[in-house]
């Protein structure tokens, strides 16, 4: 232990070297003792380097400190070598700034571990990409919007959602857009709001993209509601005139007859005519304002849900049995399948039956001028584990152009429609917290989905 000292060490070297250096000197320049000398100075010249490899060797522990900061490196350790008190504490030192990495390292793992777990458990999608569109993040909720298992570029997007890769790279920093995203058979609106990073003095772009199908449809179920109270305030106000004067002149043509029962009253013919043709004409518009008034309080006043546990399966035959003669009728093939068979819903029975009867007749009147018809109804479960209704037909299809539109009230492509069926059926499914939405091509056919 004691030779591993380091300040003896040092002077046992220097005092050596300095007894050599005074021998070499000692001796003199003589003839005879030229071997001597020689051998002298090549012992001083060794000495000498093994002074200063000593030293420097000191250095090492130093250098191999701070590499293990350069790469990150907080595995090694430095243990007293016996070189004395001060390299004791100057090793002692050295593994204290380890420790001190190494727990920084550590809780700075797990705070990002942290933070991934919460990105990627959020349900608004989320993705961080350079300006040139390589994606550094990008969470599950991103992942199922986009219908990606992963993401290494932006521009990757661009056959699915070319739009998309437009807003990304392009949209304003602090400004959002609304577009939409194609979802299997489906059209999902979502918006895009973007936000520029700097790190480390390189640029990033920060997106966020949610789906808001359901915040415009509950605002578009709000703003008709609201329209509809409005409308049938004013209708009644203009209804109930009219009735009142259909009333009274009805009324009044019988007060004369009963004042002069026996008297031969004398109207003109054209005038009879035409008493006649106006309190018709006021009673068939007095009719139809009823009825355009109760289709408009049939929309306002859906029945709050009354859910209960039900099987889909059982719910398929009642309807098998109530179709099964008009599907024959017409000639029409008819499936209905329920995977798995014991599946079930939490729902209001009566009124999911409501919808999914308004959804049949409608595909039975698509199916009318088709020379094979086929109607499926199929229930099963989805990827995020929800209950899934799908009413499927082989008819004509439908517009792109009216897709956008059958769902408002009193838009209808029947001639003897009232536009009121599919309203109402998506406002079912909007009390019940799911969805009702249609996907269709022209000469395939069209998929109403019920998601629950």
């Amino acid at each position: 232990m004691v030779f591993k000292n380091f300040r003896l060490q040092v002077v046992l070297r220097v005092v050596l070297l300095v007894a050599s250096i005074f021998l070499f000197f000692s001796i003199g320049f003589k003839a005879t003792y030229v071997g001597t000398q020689v051998a002298l100075g090549l012992l001083i010249a060794a000495q000498t380097i093994w002074l200063i490899f000593f030293v420097e060797r000191t250095s090492e522990r130093l250098i191999k400190f701070l590499n293990t900061i350069k790469y990150d490196d907080f595995s090694e350790s430095f243990s007293p070598r016996g070189e004395g008190q001060l390299f004791d504490e100057l090793y002692e030192r050295y593994n204290e700034v380890m420790r001190k990495f190494r727990d920084i390292r550590s809780e700075k793992e797990a705070t990002t571990q942290y933070f991934q777990t919460v990105v990627q458990h959020i349900g608004i999608g989320i993705l961080t990409y350079r300006k040139n569109g390589e994606v550094q993040l990008i969470n599950n909720a991103a992942k199922r919007l986009m219908q990606v298992p992963q993401l290494l570029h932006v521009e990757h997007l661009l056959p699915q959602a070319p739009q998309l890769v437009e807003q990304l790279l392009h949209l304003p920093a602090g400004q959002s857009a609304v577009l939409k995203l194609k979802h299997a058979r489906e059209q999902v609106p979502v918006s895009v709001f973007v936000v520029d990073l700097k790190l480390r003095g390189e640029d990033f772009r920060l997106a966020s993209i949610q789906n808001i199908q359901r915040e415009l449809e509950e605002k578009e179920m709000e703003a008709w509601q609201n329209l509809i109270r409005v409308l049938t305030h004013e209708i009644m106000n203009s209804v109930t005139p009219i009735s009142s004067l259909a009333g009274s002149v009805a009324l009044d043509i019988q007060d004369v007859l009963e004042a002069q029962p026996n008297q031969t009253i004398v109207l003109q013919r054209e005038e009879t005519e035409d008493m006649g043709l106006a309190l018709q004409t006021i009673e068939k518009r007095s009719q139809g304002l009823v009825r355009f008034v109760n289709d408009f309080r049939s929309l306002a006043r859906v029945p709050t849900p009354k859910k209960q546990l039900f099987s889909l399966q059982e719910m398929f035959r009642q309807l098998q049995l109530l179709f099964q003669e008009e599907m024959a009728h017409e000639q029409i093939t008819y499936v209905l399948v329920c995977t798995p068979a014991s599946l079930q819903v939490a729902a209001d029975r009566e009124l999911v039956e409501q919808v999914l009867i308004n959804l049949i007749r409608n595909a039975i009147h698509a199916l009318a001028d088709q020379p094979q018809k086929k109607l499926e109804v199929e229930a099963f479960m989805d990827s995020d584990s929800r209950v899934v209704i799908q009413v499927t037909d082989n008819g004509s299809g439908i517009s792109e152009e009216a897709q956008e539109q059958i769902f408002l009230p009193f838009y209808t492509t029947k001639r003897t429609g009232s536009g009121i069926g599919l309203s109402l059926s998506k406002q079912i499914m909007r009390l019940h917290k799911g969805s009702l939405t249609v996907s269709s091509e022209l000469g395939t056919g069209t998929t109403f989905t019920l998601r629950f």
